[in-house]
């Protein structure tokens, strides 16, 4: 595919309103793409979505059972608090950064169905004391105006609950290069996975295993659906799919941090909450495929979906692979296209090796 078919899919990823708790419409979405491609789709209480592509062997008991994991869940908001004169405060679902709030656009996702637009307001800086421009607004000082007068007109279209998303058009860069847009944590996971079903289901016929799919609900509040998914899939292996930070722009120190840029291709992690075999075997298929890739450290266990699968059960061996992206968990993060289909390349390349001996110590 090209650029331009590929933007269409990440836009409608990136753009669809769905955070943790409240995922229904981008699941429904990622369900009518890929449901052609697979041999099953199921959902669970949680709201997980598996899709499931079965490979064909002489004896269906030797197939392995790989799992590909990445949350469909972004971070949002939630209404609880509207006050006499129709102002909402709100409570964070997943991690927010108050310094950026003033001034964002914003959907309350009514219990009533009604989406009901909105904005982040803050005192203008005409009206700030000296003091008070020195500081950063405190979340609980913020409050949404959606155009209400009192409460009681806020409560006709509003309730205590209702969930809150950020609105962001999702848009390239000149050159088409790069693309800035909301929840590419980790909607750029979820492109990735819905690439390799469309692929690997033209090739099923010539995969000695099963594989399993797993867009994952509220990773941003806890891993909770990759917790769930697991114990119900219990793979022989898996391999999750994430964001880690781009920290080349300015007033970064990178000797506190590592180095890790746009266009370093393919973020391999290496640590304790990660099967050595399985990182091994990416660094050497990215290295025979010629994909660039870089390593990072992970001394503890990592802030994704892995943390959760590895645990599950018995154990399980995990690997994790990220694509770079700058200003997570705000509106206009950026990512590089050729990251994301750098990445997309490596896991296509590794799910095709014959990976029976690595889950054996």
């Amino acid at each position: 595919m090209t650029f331009e078919n590929d933007f269409k899919i990440i836009k409608n990823l990136t753009e669809i309103q769905s955070c943790s708790g409240n995922e229904q419409k981008i699941r429904q979405y990622i369900k009518g793409t890929v449901e052609s491609y697979c041999d099953k789709i199921e959902t669970d209480i949680l709201g997980n979505l598996f899709c499931f592509i079965n490979g064909k062997a002489e004896v269906e008991d030797s197939k392995l059972r790989i799992m590909v994991d990445a949350h469909m869940d972004e971070i949002g908001l939630m209404v609880r608090f509207i006050d006499k004169n129709g102002f909402i405060r709100f409570s964070q679902v997943g991690g927010q950064n108050p310094r950026i709030l003033p001034g964002a656009n914003i959907t309350i996702h009514s219990s009533s169905g009604e989406e009901i637009v909105g904005v982040i307001g803050e005192k203008p800086i005409h009206l700030l004391e000296q003091e008070e421009r020195k500081k950063t607004s405190k979340l609980e000082d913020l409050f949404i105006d959606a155009g209400f007068s009192s409460a009681e007109e806020a409560k006709k279209y509003i309730s205590i609950g209702d969930y809150i998303i950020f609105k962001q058009e999702c848009t390239p860069f000149i050159g088409n290069k790069r693309i800035f847009s909301k929840s590419f944590d980790d909607r750029a996971g979820c492109f990735i996975l819905i690439k390799l079903i469309m692929e690997l289901s033209q090739i099923k016929n010539n995969l000695d295993k099963d594989l399993i799919f797993l867009f994952a609900s509220q990773e941003e509040i806890g891993v909770r659906g990759a917790t769930v998914g697991a114990h119900k899939i219990t793979p022989d292996l898996s391999v999750t799919i994430e964001v880690t930070h781009a920290i080349d722009f300015p007033g970064i120190n990178k000797e506190k941090f590592y180095e890790c840029k746009l266009g370093s291709g393919a973020s391999i992690s290496t640590g304790p909450n990660l099967y050595p075999k399985l990182t091994k075997i990416l660094i050497e298929t990215a290295k025979q495929e010629n994909i660039p890739y870089i390593l990072e450290a992970e001394p503890r266990p990592t802030p994704t979906n892995a943390r959760a699968i590895q645990m599950t059960k018995s154990g399980i061996p995990c690997a994790l692979v990220s694509i770079p992206l700058r200003y997570m968990h705000t509106n206009i993060a950026t990512i590089e296209y050729e990251d994301i289909i750098h990445t997309k390349n490596l896991i296509k390349a590794f799910l095709l090796k014959d990976l029976k001996s690595t889950i054996k110590l």
